[in-house]
């Protein structure tokens, strides 16, 4: 056999290494046995995100609008972008001509609409003084479809504090 040994038939110069088609099979099983438990779980992450993110962009606004309000020392109104209808958006904007209607020249701030599944609801538009107080004390809940899960309650007090907190859905 000039020096090389034969294990079942085949020399070792035609053995090869690397995995079989058996081998690579049960890997691939095994990954996806992971990722079907992994995938559910991401989804709620991915949509939990979105509540808070948008939590935060409606935050931002309003606590721009509350600062705006003190540096101006005049009413800072923050309202639906379009109509009543707060997933558009909402806008900060100040009525420099106090006709009480919003003019493209007045927005100071908006934030984009609401993404995907959220959902933005309000008691009411804000108004901040010139003091940084509120002279309305609405409620503005952020949900989304899925019943059950915690969303995200922003108030604001007459003193013109801003808070957001969790906040069950139904």
């Amino acid at each position: 056999m000039s020096g090389m040994s034969e294990v079942a038939g085949i020399t070792e110069k035609h053995r090869s290494s690397g995995f079989t088609l058996i081998e690579l099979m049960i890997v691939l099983a095994l990954v996806a046995i992971i990722a079907s438990f992994a995938v559910p779980s991401f989804s709620t992450i991915i949509a939990n995100g979105r509540i808070a993110s948008y939590s935060n962009d409606v935050v931002g606004v309003l606590t721009y609008a509350r600062a705006e309000a003190i540096k101006r020392g005049r009413n800072v109104r923050v309202s639906p972008a379009t109509g009543t209808d707060w997933t558009s958006g909402a806008v900060a904007w100040t009525d420099q001509n106090s006709d009480g209607a919003r003019q493209a020249t007045e927005v100071l701030r908006q934030t984009s609409s609401v993404p995907g599944s959220v959902s933005l609801t309000s008691t009411g538009s804000v108004v901040f003084t010139g003091g940084g107080f509120s002279s309305t004390t609405p409620t503005l809940t952020i949900c989304d479809d899925r019943s059950g899960e915690t969303g995200r309650e922003i108030t604001i007090t007459a003193g013109g504090r801003i808070r957001a907190e969790d906040k069950t859905c139904a």
